[in-house]
């Protein structure tokens, strides 16, 4: 299958966007010294620029490819591996073409600077520090996972207290479900969202999602109080730019080669991370000259949505390079399909494979995970926290320590009392 580049809307109408540098995996971790942290990246510009960026980067005395043609969908253009120190990058800034300089220069910041804390309303993300587990509550009667059971307001809405005490960082309300068939009326899905989404927020100091496709949806549930918006469709509509700009919400810009509700296919590309991270980074670049601070932007590489597993699979190995945009990662991993086929388990038996996914997520980078398990995912996300480094285990296993013998004595006095 040949995929042009009209297929996603690439049609080459601004210079700045002939050039484009992407860090491929592995990467350093953010904050790693710039004298020993590696990265391997790949520059897309105009054949004459590259030409020259490989002379100078060959005076460094460091690797790189042979040109050759970039990966659909810029298949139209020529790339080139470069590998190298951060240090290493940063001299070649200094001798490069400005535009291949601005280019390797943005990139090599969101690659090797740790993520920065995120504003949306009235609630912080401390990224850096903190891995956010949203947990999904779907007020439909068609729910591929419930199928309905908290569909209503008052099941809703209990649902909602049972994942405030399981822990969830966020609660995110969906009124139609992705599944393959007729949309629901923005005007039934409004009714479905929004009432649930202004009692969420009046109950709880809790941040408050929507999943929608629609800028008329996304726009009430925001004067109701939503402080994020997640869009399957990758903002496909440019209205939905005008409704996040003009508000105080964020997006979540998916990849999604198609359109909602319709049928899902895969797409024959030899890489699906390069599909999808051209597809993100066109999104985003169209969002923030709407006007959307780039600061609010979230990208999700949409696991399951018309990708074989194997497509699954690399997009998870090759998260880590999502980095490279320069914006929090957003996954939603719980329950999917890739799950169950790979494990050939029904869809009720996916907790385990879910747990391991989640896990492996947070390893990858992942800033937000999407899950319906709150309680499970919640503490898988809290132990992943002390694998990579958010959290101090020492201080903690003291404060752990210290409760526990207080509580010891304090039950010990309690049972002397009562003459037990």
């Amino acid at each position: 299958m040949d995929v042009s580049s009209s297929d996603v809307g690439y049609n080459v109408t601004d210079q700045k966007e002939l050039y484009w540098a992407w860090a491929l995996t592995p990467l350093p971790p953010p904050g790693s010294p710039a004298e020993v942290a590696f990265i391997r990246m790949r520059l897309i510009a105009p054949e004459a620029a590259l030409r020259r960026a490989v002379v100078e980067f060959a005076r460094l005395g460091v690797a790189m490819s042979t040109l050759a043609p970039a990966a659909p969908p810029l298949q139209d253009r020529l790339q080139v591996v470069l590998a190298g120190t951060a240090a290493q990058f940063e001299r070649f800034m200094g001798e490069a073409d400005p535009p291949v300089a601005a280019a390797v220069r943005t990139t090599l910041h969101a690659t090797m600077a740790s993520p920065p804390a995120v504003t949306l309303g009235r609630h912080q993300f401390h990224f850096a520090s903190r891995v956010y587990v949203a947990g999904i509550l779907n007020n439909t009667p068609d729910s591929f996972y419930d199928r309905g059971r908290y569909y209503g307001p008052q099941t809703a809405l209990a649902r909602a207290d049972e994942m405030i005490r399981e822990g969830a960082d966020v609660i995110e309300v969906g009124g139609e479900t992705a599944q393959e068939g007729d949309p629901v009326p923005a005007r039934e899905e409004i009714e479905r969202v929004a009432p649930l989404v202004a009692e969420l927020v009046r109950r709880y100091d809790r941040p408050v999602a929507v999943d929608t496709y629609k800028p008329e949806v996304a726009s009430a549930a925001i004067e109701a109080g939503a402080v994020l918006v997640n869009d399957i469709s990758g903002a496909a509509n440019p209205e939905m730019a005008r409704v996040i700009a003009t508000g105080h919400a964020g997006i979540v810009i998916m990849h999604l080669h198609g359109r909602p509700k319709q049928h899902y296919t895969d797409i024959d590309v030899p890489s699906m991370m390069d599909w999808v991270a051209a597809f993100l980074w066109r999104q985003s670049t169209e969002m923030i000259a709407a006007g959307v601070p780039r600061e609010r932007i979230l990208v999700d590489p949409g696991l399951n949505f018309g990708k074989h597993p194997s497509r699954d699979i690399e997009l998870m190995r090759r998260l880590p390079e999502l980095r490279s945009l320069g914006f929090p990662i957003f996954v939603a991993t719980s329950r999917k399909d890739y799950i169950r086929d790979l494990l050939r388990l029904h869809p009720d038996d996916l907790l385990e494979g879910t747990a391991a996914a989640v896990a492996f997520a947070i390893a990858q980078g992942a800033n937000i995970l999407r899950v319906h398990d709150v309680q499970a995912m919640v503490r898988v996300a809290r132990m992943m926290e002390y694998f990579c480094g958010h959290q101090d285990p020492s201080k903690r296993g003291r404060v752990a320590a210290q409760r526990e013998t207080t509580k010891t004595t304090a039950q010990t006095r309690r049972a002397y009392r009562e003459g037990r």
